[in-house]
């Protein structure tokens, strides 16, 4: 195990001394956001999750080794690098076999998270179920990561281009709790709100810290998402991504593009119909999200 894992001094000597710890996904620094953005919004949230007293965890793979906290280095190799590969539970053990390069989805950083005790994930958006899902089966394996290992999740919902009706839904077939941060709705990544209610919104992050601590003692085998909107200055409205998603569908449709080059391509015309404003709001709320979940760890360990 010790040849398969290398843990930075600071988390370690957090998990010995059961500090506050975050953990942060990589698959957004090498597919979720062009370079320089992804250099920036992955030290940002660092910076953002320690100045709110806790240890930030960033989880890759560096030639082939599983890397928990990876340093300024390991990031510039994911950001810059061509050939990283994207890996979920299903591939991640033939990208440590191969001695590749690779980033974690929330799925399998989650799964390494949970292997340390690491129960705190910060992320912008999950997957959830796909568009035409109902012909292609395509539904994200974060959604069944989350039935299988009790993290606490702060994320601004699903990703805006998944039919987010369906991701709710199953959400609650698998049992995960879905609570809100100062929202009584599940919101929908780019935009504030979808039509979703979340099981209990709170106000502060005092009264989540115990529902979570209440949680650990009844052993809840499921992971618990926290919902925290998009920054309102980087908002766009509901109404103006869904005809951004639909005409970048119809393009895709055109094209002949399908499997999993559809996401990256549906983000990349969104982006552009928006003027980067969808990159924008992307980046503001990462941060945002690391931000609340630094603040939630510390005080459920104080």
């Amino acid at each position: 195990m010790d040849n398969l894992f290398e843990i930075s001094n600071d988390v370690q000597k957090a998990i010995d001394l059961k500090k506050p710890i975050v953990a942060l996904e990589s698959t957004l620094i090498s597919h979720g956001l062009p370079y320089p953005d992804n250099i920036k919004v992955a030290k940002e949230s660092i910076n953002a999750v320690h100045d709110n007293g806790s240890v930030a965890a960033t989880i890759g793979i560096i030639n082939g080794k599983v890397k928990i906290g990876l340093s300024e280095d390991d990031i510039n190799i994911l950001a810059k690098d061509n050939n990283v590969q994207k890996v979920s539970n299903h591939n991640i053990n033939l990208s440590i076999f191969k001695k590749e390069n690779a980033a974690t989805t929330v799925a399998s950083t989650i799964s390494i998270a949970s292997i340390f005790g690491i129960k705190f994930f910060a992320t912008g958006g999950i997957g959830g179920v796909h568009l035409n899902a109902k012909n292609t089966y395509d539904v994200s394996a974060d959604l069944y990561s989350l039935s299988e290992y009790s993290n606490y999740i702060i994320c601004s919902g699903a990703k805006s281009i998944l039919d987010l009706d369906k991701t709710y839904e199953l959400l609650e077939t698998l049992g995960i709790t879905r609570i809100g941060y100062k929202t009584n709705y599940m919101p929908g990544f780019w935009y504030s709100e979808t039509n979703h209610q979340v099981d209990n919104n709170f106000e502060d992050i005092s009264n989540i810290s115990n529902f979570l601590k209440l949680n650990s003692r009844l052993k809840h085998r499921k992971s618990i998402l926290i919902f925290n909107k998009v920054p309102q200055i980087n908002a766009i409205s509901k109404e103006k991504i869904n005809e951004w998603i639909n005409r970048a569908l119809l393009k895709a449709e055109q094209n002949k593009i399908n499997g999993k080059a559809v996401t990256p391509f549906l983000i990349k015309e969104i982006n552009n119909y928006s003027n980067n404003k969808t990159l924008k709001a992307n980046v503001s709320l990462i941060i945002n999200n690391a931000d609340l979940a630094g603040k939630i760890a510390k005080n459920f360990y104080s």
